[in-house]
């Protein structure tokens, strides 16, 4: 029967300096996780806070494409001119234009629209275009027509090197 040593013998405890790096290899990697997991978490809640921005503005612009009026184009001739957020090109052809979601300015060329803006230094971080096309999309339903103008909303941007695109849908019958 073998013994315990005694306090004073010369066997020692403790850890080899084997064991020490391999316990300080996988802290290492458990930290280099943590910190991989948050920078991914970040980049996500940052495009996702992108995404919103983006998908107010096309919002905000099927609002304006909903209320503007008054919107008769049947009328001959028509009580009031077609709002200009409502044209259609000739025959019924796709009409794209640009419009400020601020000033309310429409253009014929795209307009810079800031998607994200830096609330510290009031500077414009990301931004990007919206465009607005109106189609005709009028139609017959037992002898009357219906005088429908459909709408699509492209807003536009590009954050890490990719674009990304908020498309949104309506479509508008007449008031009357």
């Amino acid at each position: 029967m073998k013994r315990p040593p005694l306090r004073g013998s010369s066997a020692q405890a403790g850890f080899t300096l084997a064991e020490v790096l391999i316990a300080v290899a996988i802290l290492g990697l458990v930290a280099a996780s943590i910190i991989w997991g948050l920078s991914q978490l970040n980049f996500y809640a940052t495009s996702s806070r992108l995404t919103t921005a983006a998908q107010t503005l096309a919002q905000n612009q099927i609002d304006l494409l909903l209320t503007k009026g008054p919107f008769n184009p049947q009328l001959s001739p028509p009580d009031y001119p077609t709002p200009n957020v409502l044209q259609t090109g000739a025959a019924g052809a796709p009409y794209t234009y640009y419009s400020d979601p601020v000033t309310g300015t429409i253009s014929g060329s795209p307009i810079t629209v800031p998607i994200y803006t830096d609330p510290t230094t009031n500077q414009q971080v990301v931004t990007g275009t919206i465009a607005t096309t109106n189609k005709n999309a009028s139609f017959a339903v037992g002898g009357t027509g219906l005088n429908v103008v459909q709408s699509t909303v492209v807003v536009s941007y590009i954050f890490r090197s990719r674009t990304y695109n908020v498309i949104m849908n309506t479509m508008r019958t007449s008031d009357q």
